[in-house]
């Protein structure tokens, strides 16, 4: 049976609950991008607008339109393991906190929104009390190989049963949630609780500034309510008695580049360092509370749709054989904007076991293995996970048996070169 979505619309900004809601890119009716289905599943499928709007008073972008989130995560296909780099890049991270940080044996650490326990795992074994949060279907592949797994929505109600189950938390991670959630302020009141006096609270989401800068259009979809920047994080925090105090670039992350913000209590042992107002003073100086800034980044975004367009079809009149590779929820936000199909794209390659069989939301295009990629002789292959374009250049059998990547960011490209 098809799962139906239930959406609403938002009438205010999350973070301050400004009213003026400025429109700044239109990217038409999109089904939710993780929602992989099957052939018979086409006829039944849901498309809901797709659309950012700015507060200029906080300077948060977020989404017009709120799909339930209860309806995404319950059967969510995304696995973070399946990638590498990935598995990579949280080993770096989790070695970064040992540390920077030096947490003792008997910490409590917390990750939430977890999936199949991709952080967690790759701390030393038996060393820290481990704890994950995850509401979707992913937390039975994390409980599989024997991580502490709590089943729910992570909330300021549900941070009080996590206090008085496993006491407060030393260090608490949240990599690519932060935009997921859309009672933002709830979920902080909820961490500002949960966490120790000394605990340090870690996110990392993708840079509203590489998003503007680079044109990474794609970022934009249904599970990423919000498009963050340090500006309204340092509202947002301070409300609820917590402190931004340190930030890392993060060049690797679930959805790319993006930024590693560490966050205490304000009456921590942790003083704010000076990138943190640099950061904060670069963004007034580039106007991220501007809707102009926002619609010169709409403007571009044209531009690229319409040059990686022609791009395929040029090569699809050459009688070249164009696929895609990687299917990323952000993957189907540029499939249906650039309105491209299976006559257009023959097959998309993915590792991800959940997903090979079936076919891209709203595009509809097949989904198989990178063997049987390979066998299709597709000569061109839109680089749908662009962020990985430096391990897979160097490791995919594609690349190396001939195979040319269509990069769209942050102009249309071909490599290697």
């Amino acid at each position: 049976m098809t799962k139906k979505f239930k959406s609403k619309k938002n009438f205010y900004f999350r973070i301050c609950n400004n009213k003026n809601l400025l429109k700044y890119l239109d990217l038409g009716s999109h089904p939710p991008s993780n929602s992989f289905i099957s052939e018979s599943e086409i006829a039944s499928e849901q498309f809901f607008p797709l659309k950012v709007i700015l507060c200029e008073n906080c300077g948060l972008s977020q989404l017009d339109t709120i799909i339930s989130s209860e309806d995404i995560f319950d059967e969510y296909l995304y696995l973070s393991s399946t990638s590498k780099a990935l598995v990579n890049h949280y080993a770096d991270l989790t070695k970064t906190i040992i540390r920077k940080f030096e947490p003792d044996e008997k910490s409590l650490i917390v990750d939430i929104g977890c999936n199949d326990g991709i952080t967690l795992k790759s701390y030393p074994k038996n060393k820290f009390n481990l704890l994950g949060i995850e509401p979707s279907s992913s937390a039975e592949f994390a409980k599989k190989i024997g991580l502490k797994i709590e089943e729910e929505f992570f909330s300021h109600k549900f941070s009080k049963i996590l206090r008085s189950k496993y006491g407060k938390a030393s260090i608490i991670t949240a990599t690519n949630v932060f935009a997921h959630v859309h009672d933002i302020c709830d979920f902080v009141n909820g961490i500002s609780n949960f966490l120790h006096e000394n605990g340090i609270f870690i996110i990392e989401f993708p840079y509203l500034k590489n998003m503007l800068e680079d044109n990474f259009f794609d970022l934009i979809y249904h599970e990423h309510l919000s498009y963050l920047s340090v500006t309204p994080l340092d509202y947002l925090f301070s409300k609820y008695n917590l402190k931004i105090f340190d930030i890392d670039k993060v060049n690797v992350g679930a959805s790319g580049p993006g930024l590693r913000v560490y966050v205490s209590h304000k009456n921590s042992k942790y003083y704010t360092k000076e990138i943190v107002f640099k950061y904060l003073s670069n963004e007034k100086k580039q106007k991220f509370k501007n809707i102009e800034t926002y619609i010169s980044f709409s403007n571009k975004v044209l531009s690229i749709k319409n040059k990686i367009v022609e791009l395929i079809l040029k090569l699809n009149k050459e009688n070249q054989i164009v696929g895609a590779y990687g299917a990323p929820a952000k993957g189907n936000t540029m499939l249906n904007f650039l309105g491209l199909d299976k006559s257009q794209i023959k097959i998309v390659a993915d590792n991800t076991p959940l997903k090979i069989g079936k076919v891209t939301p709203g595009t509809h295009i097949p989904i198989v293995s990178d063997e049987d990629f390979e066998k299709e002789n597709v000569n061109y292959a839109l680089l749908l996970t662009w962020n990985y374009l430096e391990f897979f250049l160097k490791n995919s059998n594609f690349i190396k048996k001939g195979g040319k990547f269509i990069v769209p960011f942050p102009k249309p490209q071909m490599f290697p070169k």
